[in-house]
């Protein structure tokens, strides 16, 4: 299911992308979409010549707050109500909250909808490194699957965290072209990270849950 939820947001936004009518932080009047200084959350402009790269946007966030909501949700159901397992169902609903998040930062134009748009891309990134925190704890004692899962979801947390340093610490990137080109291309890795996480962690999910139905 993570898997595909990628794909299509891969899909959607380099559609989004090639429909965006274009402006940056800096610069309203720039055509087209710059890799170096748009966010992702430009192409969600709500205007009347940015339409379809909007729909397109929050489409794409909409299926990866759905599929990574499933996710967690069967993560959750792979464990019993132990310290273990408790430890693991805390984390799993975290990160169903970051998902939901992840859908409100969709529906939530950033010209328009500013400060709700800004608490759901911060607080979907602070669930997300609650939620990698403990499950690398549990995936670490967790003897069914290979310690690389527990590594996995550390590094990520570790990630989310400096990213989360850059929200809250680094130039705005109204304040200079360096800035703006820093910001944005933080925001990239952090997604490009975030994606390959969860894939590469979905694979530890599929084996537990074949471990539970061969139970």
């Amino acid at each position: 299911m993570p898997r595909l939820g990628v794909i299509l947001y891969l899909i959607f936004t380099a559609i989004s992308i090639i429909f965006y009518a274009g402006g940056t932080v800096r610069d309203p009047d720039t055509l087209g979409y710059s890799f170096t200084q748009n966010f992702f959350s430009d192409l969600g402009k709500l205007s009347t010549d940015n339409f379809l790269a909007m729909i397109f946007f929050s489409g794409s966030l909409f299926v990866v707050g759905i599929t990574f909501s499933i996710y967690f949700y069967y993560l959750m159901k792979s464990y019993n109500n132990d310290s273990l397992g408790i430890i693991a169902k805390i984390g799993s609903g975290l990160g169903i909250i970051g998902a939901v998040c992840f859908i409100g930062v969709g529906f939530t134009p950033h010209n328009v909808l500013f400060t709700p748009h800004i608490f759901f891309v911060n607080w979907a990134f602070r669930s997300f490194l609650l939620s990698s925190l403990l499950l690398s704890i549990a995936l670490f004692k967790d003897v069914r699957l290979p310690s690389r899962y527990g590594v996995g979801y550390l590094f990520f947390a570790i990630s989310i965290f400096f990213y989360i340093l850059v929200l809250e610490f680094a130039p705005k990137p109204e304040l200079s072209e360096i800035s703006l080109i820093f910001n944005v291309l933080a925001q990239k890795a952090i997604v490009l990270i975030f994606l390959l996480s969860v894939l590469y962690q979905s694979f530890g999910n599929s084996k537990l849950a074949a471990n539970n139905s061969s139970k």
